[in-house]
């Protein structure tokens, strides 16, 4: 575990302009559980990711696949996601990761009306 490191945190406008600006789209990670997403999904694409079903050799397993990828996590409301980001940061399976402020809902509040709050 690397003392200090710390997930770093983005705001719904801010991944909002990444995806709409020329640097490469992060991988959106949704941490929420399977009867979340029936309420609310995201509109861009993302990877699921249950938080109940996480272990170190299925995270490092996906992760794997996204070398040289900046990635940012999603919940509900930022808490699960940040989480999971430290849980990341502190099993060395990322060196950085982010963490979306306010989760779906801030996204839905901010950015996309139309997904529906919770």
């Amino acid at each position: 575990m690397k003392l200090g490191s710390y997930p770093k945190t983005i705001n719904a406008y801010s991944l909002n302009d990444w995806f709409n600006s020329e640097k490469a789209d992060p991988v959106l990670i949704d941490v929420r559980e399977q009867s979340e997403l029936e309420i609310a999904r995201f509109s861009k694409e993302f990877l699921h990711i249950p938080i109940s079903k996480v272990t170190s050799e299925y995270v490092e397993e996906i992760f794997a696949g996204l070398l040289d990828r900046e990635i940012v996590v999603s919940c509900h409301a930022g808490i699960r996601s940040y989480n999971f980001c430290q849980w990341c940061l502190d099993n060395n399976i990322v060196s950085e990761i982010w963490n979306l402020e306010e989760g779906i809902d801030g996204w839905s509040r901010y950015i996309d009306p139309s997904i529906p709050r919770y």
